[in-house]
């Protein structure tokens, strides 16, 4: 084989590749650089001018707010009156206000102050210090007030309780029975005792709401037409006008119960102290009589009926007043005046005398 064919391709220089790699970096560099350098060299942007609100008070203004901060500051306290603006409890104590209830403020009824005008100047002088006096000749223990009403007897009260004496001598003087027969001659308002049950229906008519009261018959026993007061609504009352035009007549309280009879009094008033009321109207024509065992009637002395009245006084918180209404059917006798009198004035009521008119006679 000779030289010619033995002949190679030439070898590339051993530092090319270095030089190319350099001159890559190189270019990445510029690149780099006039990135950098041409962003800096860029015009900024023009600056926009954002105005801010602000408050600004006039010289003027804030010098007076100034004055007149440090004048408040410099004047005094203001001084206060412990007894307008105090409020700690007071060392003196007050009583409390009295309850008025107002239903029980009647009225004055005008018709009744006349009638106690005209009493006055016809009655004769009576007992105590009152000016109500009676239509024919009893004066009362105490000023007429205004509330209710009985024979022109006035009072101011609660709870009242009717009293009415149905013994024979109230119908048999004026001419209503005939004590032989023991028969009725005349009958409701037919009879003078008519004039009794008006004046009680016109008392009821008159009560209020809060009104208590009740009513007692007598004669041989003490009947009450409740066990106890009533309220004074419109059926209570009903009931009542009812009871004293039917049922209050004679012969309708006889003795009952084994207890002697007679008038008496002193059942009636036994029978009003249960009950309690703060007053009562008490109308009789006579004094308090008892049936003896041998037959006939004996008087009550007056001491037992007064004797009653004390010891109510005592065991009662508040006695009843008791105004009486001597109701003359036929003579005025003394010792009948002087008992209802005594009733009157122990137990601070009011006394008058009434004559009872007589009955018609039957044509």
């Amino acid at each position: 084989m000779n030289a010619a064919d033995q002949h190679t391709d030439p070898q590339p220089p051993k530092g090319g590749g270095l030089l190319i790699s350099l001159a890559v970096h190189a270019a990445l560099l510029s690149l780099t650089l006039l990135v950098v350098v041409s962003r800096y060299l860029q015009p900024a942007e023009d600056p926009v001018f954002t105005p801010t609100q602000r408050v600004l008070l006039p010289a003027q203004i804030r010098e007076h707010r100034m004055n007149a901060a440090r004048h408040d500051a410099s004047a005094p306290r203001p001084s206060y009156s412990p007894r307008i603006t105090g409020s700690s409890p007071s060392p003196i104590a007050i009583p409390p206000t009295p309850e008025v209830n107002v239903q029980q403020m009647l009225p004055l009824n005008p018709s009744q102050m006349v009638s106690d005008q005209i009493a006055s100047l016809i009655g004769s002088a009576g007992e105590g210090a009152g000016t109500g006096q009676g239509l024919s000749g009893g004066a009362g223990t105490g000023p007429a007030t205004a509330g209710v009403s009985f024979f022109s007897i006035n009072d101011a009260t609660r709870s009242i309780v009717i009293m009415i004496d149905v013994s024979q001598s109230m119908f048999s003087r004026t001419g209503d029975y005939d004590s032989a027969s023991r028969k009725l001659i005349r009958t409701g308002s037919r009879q003078a005792f008519h004039t009794i049950r008006m004046e009680a229906l016109q008392l009821i008519s008159s009560l209020g709401p809060d009104t208590r009261f009740g009513i007692i018959r007598w004669s041989g026993s003490a009947r009450s037409w409740q066990p106890s007061l009533v309220r004074a609504t419109d059926a209570n009352k009903a009931a009542a006008r009812e009871h004293i035009l039917h049922e209050v007549d004679a012969e309708s309280a006889p003795p009952t119960g084994g207890r002697p009879g007679g008038t008496r009094h002193d059942y009636a008033l036994e029978e009003l102290f249960r009950l309690a009321p703060e007053s009562a109207f008490m109308l009789t024509d006579g004094n308090a009589t008892r049936s003896s065992p041998r037959g006939g009637m004996s008087p009550i002395p007056n001491s037992e009926i007064f004797d009653l009245l004390t010891s109510a006084s005592h065991s009662l918180p508040s006695p009843p007043r008791i105004h009486t209404i001597y109701y003359i059917t036929g003579t005025d006798r003394k010792e009948e005046e002087e008992l209802l009198r005594g009733i009157a004035r122990r137990t601070k009521g009011k006394f008058r005398k009434v004559s009872a008119t007589p009955a018609p006679k039957p044509s």
